[in-house]
């Protein structure tokens, strides 16, 4: 499913109407009646209706609604934050006077009546949100402001057309914006129904077709369903070689379990044999929790990887046959080991850089030319902060221009970043951006990403690097929903995730398969 921007569905909009020939007014009614259906279903028993309706083109989607409530036996009354009709735009003009014909219950709201739109909203039972549509461009200004406050201290449901108004479409950050239980976008989510903090204010999120001609959207930034992933099939004639060797690079005193989480956690995403590369002074611990997973022990010092092991380890991988490797997770940072991932940058093989690989990686002077030269895919999981000290930009800034910093990233290196903050974004070298918004709250804890970096390096044996890292996210995220389901988000430990991994391969396969052609999906 397609992600648009504010400027991208704008010219979509414009490109369906003038090329297509669709009118504006039938995309408006087509809008406006699916948003009235979803309404009547979700809200059957709101019976006091009140919806609030700007000046723009999303106003006019609100006085399609109202007619259709209406129409449906509701008790409707449309406020709409205008002075007079001559501030309408022209298309929502148009559905005002039809709407008369059914109904005179409308009312022009400004700075002077504010107290009589409360009274009102008072004694509704449901509000629909259509002030402000995914032009808009925050700050909230004047007595509209006061209106979303107003909405906002009621408590009351309320459903959004299109965005809660007051958030930027384009960005997770706000300041004044609806607090939906609803929102009802139309033809493609937009980032802020993805990314948190915005998303919250979102509620339920659905997505409806009215009609705009897809062939005008570009394609190059994705949501990840269940509907658009491919799911890895076991060869009747294969033999746990086929399935994939990965070599699991990491740990030190103290955090042994981060490279058994990883381990196991590619175990279980279907690695036909999985093995550690560990200093020896963690290899008893290490053994004693691997049952199915191998372990190599390699000389160490002060409990981490020696000098030694930049020639060691490389040898060992190059030697065995092993498919992908896994480098980082709970391997100290050091002079040894930011020489040992130097080496490893080396190796003809797939690699999956997470955790301390990377803050050893952003250590290297030159090594997004390293990155750049690399003949075989790299793959870098950072959090925010360990993306922070690969690029020297503040996690400040990152988060407020994520999409940009992470595409010019992956492009200028050649690699694969997955970015981990609210939700999971991937970023391919050839520009692509695949957003996944599952997961919770409960995820963020100790090893949860140790245990991604396992999934990911099973399955780039198992699929193409993009499609492996679409599933690793959308897997991960399913199985500690699944696992919050159990467990609750309080409780939720990285082990849970690993536990819910089989659940969650049955969950997205279920899924793919139960697939059915609708003109409203809900994403969330």
């Amino acid at each position: 499913m397609k992600i648009l921007k504010s400027y991208e569905i704008q010219a979509v909009d414009r490109n369906t109407i003038e090329k297509t020939g669709i009118p504006s007014l039938v995309l408006m009614e087509n809008a406006g009646r699916s948003c009235a259906e979803i309404i009547l279903r979700d809200y059957y028993y709101s019976k006091n209706i009140a919806v609030v309706a700007g000046s723009g083109n999303n106003g006019g989607d609100g006085i399609v609604i109202a007619r259709y409530l209406h129409k449906a036996g509701k008790n409707v009354k449309l406020f709409i934050l205008a002075e007079n009709e001559e501030k309408l735009s022209k298309d929502n003009r148009i559905n005002l006077e039809i709407f008369k014909k059914f109904s005179q219950d409308v009312y022009f709201i400004n700075q002077s009546n504010l107290e009589f739109l409360k009274e009102h909203l008072t004694h509704c039972s449901l509000i629909v949100d259509a002030i402000f549509g995914t032009g808009f461009k925050p700050p909230v200004q004047g007595y509209r402001k006061e209106v979303i406050q107003m909405i906002n201290d009621l408590e009351k449901s309320v459903v959004c057309v299109d965005i809660p108004s007051g958030l930027d479409a384009d960005s997770p950050f706000f300041e004044t914006a609806i607090k939906g239980k609803t929102t009802i976008t139309f033809g493609y989510p937009k980032i802020c129904h993805i990314v948190y903090p915005a998303a919250e204010n979102c509620g339920k999120v659905y997505v409806v077709d009215i009609g705009l001609d897809d062939s005008f959207a570009p394609s190059y930034r994705n949501l990840i369903t269940p509907y658009n992933i491919h799911l890895p099939e076991r060869e009747k004639t294969g033999n746990k070689y086929t399935f994939g060797h990965v070599a699991i690079v990491g740990g030190s005193v103290g955090k042994s379990g981060a490279v058994i989480m990883s381990a196991k956690a590619a175990t279980a995403a279907g690695s036909g044999l999985t093995t550690v590369i560990i200093p020896s002074s963690i290899n008893t611990a290490v053994e004693i929790n691997l049952i199915e997973e191998m372990s190599i022990p390699v000389e160490d010092s002060e409990g981490t990887f020696s000098n030694k092991a930049k020639e060691e380890i490389p040898s060992l991988i190059n030697k065995g046959k092993f498919s992908s490797v896994v480098v980082g997770m709970g391997m100290s940072v050091n002079e040894n080991t930011k020489n040992l991932v130097r080496e490893l940058l080396k190796l003809e093989k797939p690699i999956v850089i997470d955790a301390d690989g990377l803050n050893n990686l952003s250590n290297i002077e030159n090594f997004k030319e390293i990155l750049k030269t690399r003949k075989h895919p790299t793959i870098l999981t950072p959090h925010t902060g360990e993306f922070s000290r690969l690029t020297g930009i503040s996690t400040q800034t990152i988060m407020e221009n994520f999409e940009e910093i992470g595409r010019n990233f992956a492009s200028e290196t050649n690699s694969y970043l997955v970015l981990k903050f609210s939700r999971m974004v991937v970023f391919t070298p050839d520009g692509n951006i695949y957003y996944c918004n599952r997961g919770n709250p409960g995820m963020a804890t100790a090893g949860t990403g140790d245990v991604l970096a396992g999934i990911v390096g099973a399955l780039i044996n198992r699929l193409p690097v993009e499609e492996a890292l679409k599933l690793a996210v959308i897997l991960h995220s399913t199985a500690g929903d699944l696992a919050a389901l159990e467990k609750g988000e309080e409780s939720l430990k990285a082990t849970d995730i690993i536990q819910h991994i089989p659940e969650a391969y049955k969950e997205l396969e279920l899924q793919k398969k139960l697939k059915r052609e609708s003109l409203v999906q809900r994403i969330n």
